[in-house]
């Protein structure tokens, strides 16, 4: 019988749950207690789902002594000393993009909807009798750059064709014609063209993975180029901005707004500038939390750990950090 343990929390519903179903019956299933040491209930574990909640770090991996397998029940692996894992001869896989796309895209378009409607001040305004203000703008007509054309960015593009938007996008790797018509880009590049769409985005919406190459790639130098009327959205990872470089561009007013789901620490100190400012809409990092990215995960979960336990192939297995 294989060990299964499930280093996640069990209060996050419909996750847990949903996870919980999908899992096979007639294996081990070892709950993650939070008042012992982590390092003694995971030891005997063949088989780790983890949600993404606990650093794996190469002290906590050295003291997997009996683990084979790590099924990461998410997508970002920016909390897991991966080079290390796949070292030790541990297999490891996620829920990857797909499976979250549309829910992220959804979320981008609300964070620009929300930017450009100025939802942070209606309630002020309705408690204060102020009728017709403020006045907003459209979607329509406006550029859209987005970051990364994968799973998310893809889906974007959808949406944003929806909007009747122009719509830029550039990724490390390419895309034939047929697939930039489809999606309506009028423009597509590789990252050596960032700088372009930077300088035309209305809205700038960052999609691609935190990787070493990624971390920081939107700096001060990429914020100067914007236009003082765009706004940055972020439903990707706080780190791949320049944190500091983004809350001097919306201080100074080098930029219009931000859109962000997601900062360097989460969760965020709720006396963070970020939090204070009109030019800034903010959610809790729930760009992906939906009930339908719980299905779809929670049965790649399901399936995966079956593929373990009868020795076949894992799917969406990670075999580089890079």
């Amino acid at each position: 019988m294989v060990v299964i343990f499930y280093m996640g929390r069990t209060d996050f519903e419909p996750w847990f749950s949903k996870v919980m179903n999908a899992l096979p019956k007639d294996q081990k299933i070892v709950l993650y207690d939070r008042t012992r040491p982590l390092e003694d209930q995971v030891k005997r574990a063949e088989v780790v789902v983890e949600d993404g909640g606990i650093l794996i770090t190469k002290d906590l991996v050295d003291k997997m002594k009996d683990t084979k397998f790590i099924m990461r029940y998410g997508t970002g692996m920016d909390h897991m000393d991966l080079a290390y894992v796949i070292r030790k001869g541990i297999v490891v896989a996620n829920t990857p993009g797909p499976f979250s796309a549309i829910a992220l895209a959804e979320h981008a378009v609300l964070l620009m909807l929300s930017l450009a409607k100025k939802t942070n001040s209606w309630r002020g305004n309705i408690q204060s009798r102020i009728s017709s203000a403020p006045i907003g703008d459209e979607l329509n007509g406006r550029t859209l750059g987005i970051v990364g054309i994968g799973a998310s960015g893809t889906e974007l593009a959808r949406l944003g064709r929806g909007f009747r938007m122009r719509m830029l996008g550039v990724d490390v790797l390419p895309i034939d014609d047929s697939r930039v018509r489809e999606l309506g880009l009028e423009f597509f590049g590789g990252l050596d063209s960032l700088e372009r769409i930077m300088k035309e985005a209305d809205y700038l919406s960052i999609h691609v993975p935190l990787t070493s190459k990624t971390r920081g790639m939107i700096g001060k130098h990429e914020l100067s180029l914007m236009k003082k009327s765009a706004r940055l959205i972020n439903v990707a990872r706080g780190a791949i901005v320049d944190e500091q470089a983004l809350l001097d561009a919306l201080r100074s007013g080098q930029i219009a707004g931000a859109g962000l789901d997601v900062t360097d620490d989460e969760p965020i100190d709720p006396n963070h500038p970020f939090l204070k400012m009109d030019n800034v809409i903010f959610s809790p990092h729930v760009a992906g939390v939906t009930v339908e990215t719980a299905d779809r995960r929670a049965k790649v979960v399901g399936e995966n750990v079956q593929r373990y336990v009868r020795g076949q192939p894992i799917l969406y297995q990670i075999t580089s950090a890079e």
